[in-house]
């Protein structure tokens, strides 16, 4: 069925099977939410923790609202269901013939189950058919589990760069698939 998929056994969490689809508007405030929760676990030692602690519930809230409203770029806007329940998201955007991803975020208790792996999959895969070639993203310096699973997806990694998010100053790096079939397959191992 277009727009949902199953996701094996990989991406089950305590015997709930996960549906993927297309965000709609009405999922911004859970999808903001579950971004909020995922830096405040994922980046506490990595961003001050007073942004974390109050400056990005504005930010995301308002950046997902007009996200899923209105016109969108080209690309999608995936998310994970365990029943009625967000389980992660996969926003990812046609530039050109690259397939820029520029959020992939999973539940906090909810990681290392399969659900990143099988969000990217569905987005690469869906930005392919708009005619993508390649897949980048920008991941943060310091968030070497992400590295190394991108790494796994036999991604390629650029030197590392200061760069601006949401106002504070991080060192990311740019992580790039030259052919994204070369991630669609490795998603699908």
């Amino acid at each position: 069925m277009p727009g949902k998929r199953a996701v094996g056994s990989g991406g089950e969490q305590a015997g709930m099977a996960l549906r993927l689809r297309s965000a709609r508007g009405s999922d911004a405030s859970a999808i903001a939410d579950l971004h909020i929760a995922s830096w405040r676990d994922a980046y506490r030692d990595i961003l001050p923790a007073e942004f974390l602690a109050s400056g990005i519930e504005t930010q995301l809230t308002a950046h997902w609202s007009a996200t899923l409203s209105g016109r969108r770029r080209p690309g999608a806007v995936i998310v994970a269901m365990a029943g009625r329940h967000l389980a992660g998201f996969v926003a990812a955007w046609r530039e050109g013939v690259n397939c820029h991803v520029d959020n992939l975020h999973v539940r906090p208790g909810m990681r290392n189950a399969g659900i990143g792996r099988a969000l990217l999959s569905f987005a690469a895969q869906r930005l392919q058919d708009q005619g993508a070639v390649t897949a980048d993203l920008w991941v943060f310096a310091a968030n070497q589990g992400a590295i190394r699973f991108y790494l796994s997806l036999g991604a390629e990694m650029e030197p590392p760069t200061s760069r601006q998010t949401f106002g504070q100053t991080v060192i990311d790096r740019r992580i790039y698939w030259p052919s994204i079939t070369t991630l669609i397959t490795a998603c699908a191992r």
